[in-house]
């Protein structure tokens, strides 16, 4: 898996250190002239928005959390925002099952369209079957800026806008990526790193990655390929210039730069369709336990952002219902315990077990039974006709079926 180049670093903070090593920079943007798709005769009629303005947010709690460092775990050490704060205010489903390939990508679009999608790998191209964005746009003739995925690597640029006939360009969702920098940055990141780390002082490691940080930010490039109209471009590179004007007190994660856009997003246009595609848990790969929960700690805090700008804003406040869900799990422990490493071979489903195949979701919001647990078998891509449901809406034929919250 590619990953942002200077994935999960932040200057001034104890998990920086080494947080840079293996990352790989850049990616290719997508061509959105290609995806482009018309409306043709016969398509369903303009439909009127939702009663009270209804919103659904979407939240991937990304990059494979496996539920024994998460629901499961006992003493909740590393969700202590959704177990005590938002698990309590909604209803929670702790079987939710990863049918398909156990792959981020592959996971994502499907939760987007309550399809299984991109079985060939292939994601260069768009979705097959309309996204929730697309349906929502299509039904209510919505502006793009009424629909927002914010995903953390350019392997997810096509999550928002499918191929399916009737649909696609014109219906696609403004798509928002991390910023990336030059590999030669990268090294030179990884480098001081290595020798902050080998000097074997905390002081030295924090200046390195104070260091880093100032680095990232005077390098860095940012996409506007997924973004649909001049009003969207224009409050990217708004944001995007104020990030890279930030100092190196700043945090530099590429799901905490996600997130503050979801939220500026918010306040600026009120979108009734917003998913955040999260994925610093994915450092796992690297082989470090402490990196990985100290992930799953950090997604939790700014998931209870997402939450805690849905119950500020007017907009937002009494007509959102927000689903969370991670995009899959990790290999359970064998022996030696490094399970958590990875997520199965996704070419030839080689170790995709229970660890990988289960996980939940926390459904919120108006409507929601609170304190309610589910522990029925439930398809992932049950997602996308579950918040469509709220809007009022269907997905396309042959979608999972909606989850019935109501006892």
């Amino acid at each position: 898996m590619r990953l942002t180049a200077w994935g999960a670093a932040a200057a001034g903070l104890p998990w920086a250190a080494g947080a840079l090593t293996g990352c790989q920079a850049g990616g290719p943007d997508a061509d959105p002239t290609r995806l482009r798709r018309k409306a043709t005769p016969g398509e369903p009629k303009h439909v009127p928005p939702p009663p009270g303005g209804r919103k659904l947010i979407v939240v991937l709690f990304g990059g494979g959390t496996r539920s024994s460092e998460s629901i499961d775990d006992p003493a909740h050490r590393w969700i202590p925002r959704l177990w005590n704060e938002m698990i309590p205010r909604g209803t929670l489903l702790t079987n939710m099952r990863v049918e398909g390939k156990v792959v981020h990508p592959n996971s994502a679009g499907s939760i987007l369209t309550g399809h299984w999608e991109w079985d060939d790998i292939d994601w260069s191209r768009p979705v097959a079957h309309p996204t929730i964005f697309e349906i929502h746009r299509q039904a209510h003739r919505a502006a793009d800026t009424d629909a927002w995925a914010f995903v953390y690597a350019s392997i997810l640029a096509n999550a928002g806008v499918s191929s399916a006939e009737g649909y696609g360009i014109d219906f696609a969702a403004n798509v928002v990526e991390p910023p990336t920098i030059p590999r030669s940055t990268a090294e030179r990141m990884d480098a001081l790193m290595r020798q902050a780390a080998a000097s074997g002082s905390p002081q030295a490691e924090l200046d390195a990655a104070r260091q880093s940080a100032n680095l990232a930010r005077s390098s860095s490039r940012a996409t506007a390929a997924g973004l649909r109209s001049p009003a969207t471009r224009d409050f990217f590179d708004r944001r995007f210039a104020a990030w890279k004007s930030a100092g190196p007190e700043e945090s530099t994660s590429h799901d905490a730069f996600l997130t503050d856009q979801a939220v500026a997003a918010m306040e600026q246009f009120a979108p009734s369709v917003l998913a955040v595609c999260f994925g610093e848990i994915d450092c796992a790969h690297y082989g470090s336990w402490s990196r990985y929960v100290e992930a799953i700690r950090r997604t939790d805090e700014l998931t209870w952002r997402l939450w805690q700008a849905a119950e500020r804003l007017d907009a937002y406040r009494g007509r959102t219902r927000m689903l969370i869900l991670p995009d899959h799990g990790r290999e359970l422990d064998g022996p030696g315990g490094s399970g958590f490493i990875h997520h199965s071979d996704f070419y030839t489903d080689q170790g995709a077990d229970e660890g990988c195949r289960r996980v939940w979701m926390l459904v919120l919001g108006p409507g929601v039974s609170p304190g309610r647990t589910i522990g029925a078998p439930t398809p992932i891509t049950s997602a996308a006709a579950t918040g469509l449901a709220w809007l009022g809406l269907t997905p396309s034929p042959g979608a999972a079926e909606a989850i019935r919250l109501a006892k």
